[in-house]
């Protein structure tokens, strides 16, 4: 698990693919998570969109639909991103809605994601964001 600095660090945009797989696979997973709905100027299929749940009461419904958000948005991801087979190293996750979980304190909303990189389907990792 990263920092939200590491995360959020320009060296992760200007030297794409140059860093430690890890913790790009992490940064593009919180990114996915935090991005507003449908406001990605490059594709705007697809965003976990959790912005959207900042102050909204803490019932079943949040928990419904903020956890499909998140785990609809990778599979989605997953979808369209390099598999490993054309030289390029496999950046996929796999993220259920059970390994998402989040604590409310009243209007933060701290989630916590248990994903398994396809690289190495025996190593586990967690990504957290607070926001």
């Amino acid at each position: 698990m990263h920092t939200l600095d590491e995360l959020g660090s320009w060296d992760l945009l200007f030297y794409y693919g140059q860093n430690d797989l890890d913790l790009e696979i992490e940064s593009e997973l919180m990114l996915l998570a935090i991005q507003p709905l449908r406001s990605l100027l490059y594709d705007n299929k697809e965003s976990g969109g959790i912005d959207g749940y900042e102050n909204y009461p803490n019932d079943i419904n949040l928990q419904i639909n903020c956890r499909f958000s998140i785990a609809s948005a990778v599979a989605w991801k997953n979808g369209i991103i390099p598999n490993g087979t054309e030289g390029l190293p496999d950046r996929r996750i796999a993220v259920s809605q059970n390994s998402i979980s989040f604590q409310k304190d009243g209007g933060e909303l701290d989630m916590e994601i248990l994903y398994i990189p396809y690289y190495d389907y025996n190593k586990y990792n967690t990504a957290v964001t607070k926001m």
